[in-house]
């Protein structure tokens, strides 16, 4: 009789490859897929009982920026809890490889400006025992990881390795620079990198440095971005994600059509928002994506597929640096004291009342003030009964407008006021899953391990799961798991995974659909991080395992094992199971 490490019993499978789902089992060996049939025989070290249970592949997300969590936090929580075993990170061209010492405070500056991740925090979970990507490879397969983890090369410290900060701000590289830039991605794609990511999206974002300045991407001369592009092209390998399209942000799908065209990669658009405020902005994207199929070029966008919002304080949001200078100056303004004395200075109430304008903060900032409801208003008692409500009816009820209600809230909170946004996602699932259906559309962006004061984004599979397919019936299980799982792994060249096939990788998910839920109204606080600082979090319930290589990571109740199987996945690379495909067919 075999014997198998796992075995995971009279589960409803829905194995990612869109096949009909069926009820059997599933064996393990060395984190394996060795069998899948009805009714395997045989003992096992561990066995599940998945009866009534959907068993489906582990979630592969692309869009994440656990790039230091993953050092404090083996399982890359809120991720893993919902399902997800594999994700990637450096996007947008931000990351912490290549990096020369003189170089490291200002990696963590602009981390924690860009993407919101505690300078504080970086500074105690990263060790910087690195300064080349292959040294930062090596680093990432020494680390103890519950899940398995990628990484692009991001362009930002690439630039900024070779050129320095300024000259990377401020203009082209050289002959001799582009060279070493194409000959440092050469090395990076050998020691295992996805491919190469970078923002492209001008003066007018939401990514700014620290000084409020661009990123050195951002403002860059395109050809940095198409020479690298033929490095891939030459070497037949690697993917490229590219954020260049925020609503609300300048639009810069122009550098995604020749880039397409010199490097002949697949390329990863970002960021495809559904705003139902804005219906031709994801509009557009779609059809845009459909010219580009009908020219050749293998693109896909990334969709934030789930509900969204932000919740926050205004001392620790910086979206506003999008919306106009005198936004950006209450959030470059310094910590809590700097922005109460602000708040305060009538100039720059008279300045903030002028530069006001709604429609501009219906992009990234998530709406204009009137749309935020108010979360908490921290034992303030003008306003504690009016928990609840938006700040435009509280502005009506107390008979002023709602930028004088803003100043006065965060002045008489003593800036601990917090709201969250009502306007930053779309709530229709009718719009929201026919734009998902589109064969170009990945889901995932959930931006894990960002923004951890006012975002969480790792439910995204369980909410998807649960909202579009269980109970409204717009997908498929078969069509969702695909999208979660299979299509990424197949765009990104992760071999062997995103699937419930023999041979594959054991990345399992096991769910009582029934009771899968996840809090879609309200974040927790977890204070969690190495400073002993809080972040927003989003508990899974109804998950019942998941199993990254054939172990088992977590359990009910939000419960992390012991066990740490994750690897770093390399692809293209010795070891791959199956050839990636080239170019993806049309579903």
């Amino acid at each position: 009789m075999p014997h198998y490490d796992l075995l995971i019993k009279g589960g409803t499978i829905v194995d990612g490859t869109q096949i009909p789902r069926f009820v059997g089992d599933v064996a393990v060996n060395n984190g394996i897929i060795e069998r899948i049939d009805y009714d395997i025989q045989g003992t096992a070290d561990e066995v599940i009982d998945a009866g009534g249970r959907i068993v489906a592949p582990g979630v592969i997300d692309l869009h994440t920026h656990y790039d230091a969590q993953v050092h404090w936090d083996p399982y890359c929580t809120n991720s893993s809890w919902h399902g997800t075993t594999s994700i990637a990170f450096g996007n947008c061209g931000f990351g912490f490889a290549p990096c020369k010492a003189e170089h490291r405070d200002r990696y963590m500056q602009m981390m924690e400006n860009t993407e919101q991740v505690p300078y504080t925090v970086l500074g105690k979970a990263l060790p910087w025992t690195w300064e080349t990507f292959p040294e930062w490879m090596a680093h990432l397969k020494s680390l103890p990881k519950g899940i398995n983890v990628s990484t692009y090369l991001p362009l930002n410290p690439l630039m900024i390795y070779v050129m320095g900060v300024e000259a990377a701000k401020s203009r082209p590289a050289t002959k001799a620079e582009r060279q070493k830039m194409k000959d440092l991605l050469n090395e990076g794609m050998d020691a295992g990198a996805l491919g190469l990511a970078f923002s492209y999206q001008g003066q007018k974002n939401g990514h700014t440095d620290y000084d409020g300045s661009p990123m050195p991407t951002d403002v860059m001369d395109p050809e940095e971005a198409f020479t690298l592009g033929e490095v891939l092209k030459e070497r037949g390998q690697g993917i490229i994600q590219v954020l260049a399209d925020m609503p609300g942000c300048e639009l810069n799908r122009g550098i995604i059509e020749e880039l397409a065209e010199r490097s002949r990669r697949p390329i990863l658009h970002n960021i495809l928002q559904i705003v139902e405020q804005m219906p031709d902005y994801h509009a557009g994207i779609l059809a845009w994506l459909d010219e580009m199929e009908a020219k050749g070029h293998t693109i896909y966008s990334h969709a934030m597929s789930m509900h969204t919002w932000t919740e926050f304080n205004f001392v620790d949001y910086n979206f506003w640096d999008s919306v106009n200078d005198v936004f950006k100056e209450f959030s470059l303004s310094g910590g809590k004291n700097e922005k109460l004395a602000l708040a305060a200075n009538a100039d720059y109430q008279r300045r903030f009342r002028e530069a006001y304008d709604p429609a501009a903060m219906m992009g990234s900032a998530g709406g204009s003030l009137d749309t935020f409801r108010l979360v908490n208003a921290h034992e303030t008692a003008f306003y504690k009964d009016f928990e609840g409500k938006l700040l435009g009816e509280i502005a009506q009820a107390k008979g002023i407008d709602e930028i004088d209600l803003f100043f006065d809230l965060f002045i008489q909170s003593d800036a601990k006021a917090e709201v969250r946004t009502t306007l930053l996602g779309a709530e229709s699932p009718e719009l929201i899953a026919d734009v998902l259906k589109h064969r170009r559309v990945l889901f995932g962006t959930s931006d894990g391990g960002a923004h951890v004061k006012y975002w969480s984004g790792g439910q995204f599979s369980t909410d998807v799961i649960t909202w579009l397919s269980r109970d409204e019936g717009l997908f498929s299980l078969e069509e969702m798991h695909y999208k979660l799982s299979y299509l990424p792994a197949r765009f990104a060249g992760l071999s062997g995974r995103g699937a419930l096939l023999e041979g594959f990788a054991a990345d399992v998910m096991v769910y009582d659909l029934a009771n899968l839920s996840c809090n879609l109204d309200k974040y927790d606080v977890a204070f969690d991080l190495p400073d002993g600082g809080y972040r927003r979090i989003n508990k899974a319930k109804g998950v019942d395992a998941v199993i990254v290589n054939g172990q088992k990571i977590y359990g009910p109740n939000t419960e992390c094992t012991d066990a740490l199987p994750g690897d770093v996945l390399c692809p293209e690379f010795p070891g791959a199971r199956n050839p990636r495909p080239v170019a993806i067919a049309a579903e």
